[in-house]
């Protein structure tokens, strides 16, 4: 097999597993959406911001980084970086506009906060990405020179819990109270949950499967 055949399949897999990834993501989320406006609350921000965030923002920001690894070029290693901060930055500020709007309806009709493993699930995860967070634009601006190449297994690992963690909290979200029951459904409640479960099974084991690969960046003037 000669090196353009390997190139081509290379090309085709990555096709495939972006194309399944995107299924497997975006059927959920958009299910999501679509139940939220067609009942429209204070409450529906929460599930809409954090299908947004746990769906399409989490995921994207760590698909681009384990594509910056097999990318040689400076520039595009660069941009991959700078998608990725976006995602992240996007993501804290959808969970954090989708945690007000729980806990503020949870105000409204005198409930306590903080009664379920959703609730405590999403709060040690919005902690640990929004550190994890800081710590990469500290270590990105902090310098005397803004640096988008830099390794730090801290941050991978937090990263990763994170991510994990997101996709643990969305699965018992749609389990977690009356929403999801009522808005989705025993039939759909199980499809989104499997659904997002499946995808973030695939993307840890990416993950896991590509710690050790790395491609040496080409810096250009």
């Amino acid at each position: 097999m000669n090196s353009k055949t390997v190139g081509t399949s290379s090309t085709m897999a990555k096709k495939l597993e972006l194309l399944v990834l995107s299924g497997l993501l975006g059927a959920p989320c958009a299910t999501i959406l679509a139940n939220c406006a067609a009942a429209p609350s204070l409450f529906a921000v929460h599930p809409a911001a954090n299908a947004v965030a746990f769906l399409l923002c989490f995921p994207l920001g760590i698909y681009v980084m384990l594509e910056r690894k097999s990318v040689a070029d400076f520039r595009t290693r660069v941009l991959l970086s700078k998608l990725h901060m976006f995602s992240q930055v996007l993501a804290m500020l959808l969970l954090s506009a989708g945690g007000a709007a729980a806990y503020m309806t949870k105000n409204a009709y005198g409930k306590e906060h903080f009664t379920s493993t959703h609730s405590w699930l999403a709060g040690v995860t919005a902690t640990l990405s929004t550190l994890n967070l800081l710590g990469g634009l500290a270590t990105t601006f902090g310098g005397k020179k803004t640096s988008w190449q830099w390794k730090n297994p801290g941050h991978r690992i937090g990263g990763t819990l994170a991510f994990l963690g997101g996709g643990c909290s969305v699965v018992l979200g749609v389990y977690s109270g009356g929403w999801g029951i009522s808005q989705l459904g025993e039939d759909l409640q199980f499809k989104v949950a499997g659904s997002v479960a499946a995808a973030y099974s695939l993307l840890f084991l990416k993950i896991v499967t590509s710690s050790g690969a790395s491609a040496p960046a080409k810096k250009s003037d």
